[in-house]
């Protein structure tokens, strides 16, 4: 219930009590009749909550100094530097197999006798002739005929050379046979390195941002006061009572 609502409450239970109370006065109080009884009360005073604002904090001004953020890097670190160098190179020596020649062939000249047969044959010793040969037949007749004589032969040997002597060659074959021998494959040399550096890898501290300074405006803090303020002063008024018989 609003104030107004109170008061307005109030003010009108007060008419009604004041319309009633002479009659209730001049009679015999509250006792022996049906009739309503009021007791006079004290009203308190109206009071009403006002909101007004009020300036808790004024505006100030503040330095905020933000401190560096500092991060770490990897960095490579030379520890020893690259260097060139000779190296030797021995030669390079491999054992292979030849076939050489140990002993060369030759040539070898035999003589073979002469091959003799012994031969037979025929001479004639005497030639053969022819001759007149004069006899009679029987009829007394002188015939003459020639007559041969068959010629004198006499056999013979004799050694006939059917193969004279020869001087003939004998080929003696060479001999070859399988030899060790080291050969070079690679000759000495220099050859020249490259030694590289020797690195290392270290954390180093970088600025990933400075350090900053900057000035922070923070606006005046507002709040509401409530107060109390009297919209009416209290009075009296006439309040309803239970009535005893």
């Amino acid at each position: 219930m609003t104030a107004g609502k109170s008061i307005a409450l109030a003010l009108g239970l007060a008419a009604v009590l004041g319309a009633g109370a002479p009659a209730s006065a001049g009679g015999h109080g509250c006792r022996g009749e049906e009739v309503s009884c009021y007791k006079k009360v004290r009203l308190p005073d109206v009071y009403q909550n006002v909101e007004r604002p009020v300036m808790l904090r004024p505006a100030t001004k503040r330095v905020v100094h933000v401190p560096p953020v500092v991060g770490t890097r990897l960095e490579r670190e030379v520890v020893a530097p690259g260097r060139a160098h000779a190296v030797h190179v021995p030669p390079v020596y491999s054992t292979i197999v030849r076939r050489e020649l140990v002993q060369p062939g030759t040539v070898s000249y035999r003589v073979t006798p002469p091959v003799v047969e012994t031969v037979h044959e025929t001479v004639v010793v005497h030639p053969g002739s022819t001759r007149w040969v004069t006899y009679h037949d029987r009829y007394g007749q002188t015939i003459r005929c020639p007559k041969k004589s068959p010629p004198v032969t006499r056999t013979i040997a004799r050694d006939v050379v059917v193969d004279p002597g020869q001087r003939v060659p004998v080929f003696t074959p060479p001999i070859y046979a399988d030899v060790p021998r080291t050969v070079l494959v690679r000759p000495a040399g220099v050859r020249h390195v490259y030694q590289p550096p020797v690195t290392r890898f270290v954390e180093r501290p970088v600025v990933l941002r400075p350090a900053q300074r900057h000035v922070v405006v923070e606006p005046p803090v507002y709040g509401v006061a409530r107060h109390a303020v009297k919209v009416r002063s209290g009075g009296y008024a006439w309040r309803p009572i239970r009535a005893h018989h």
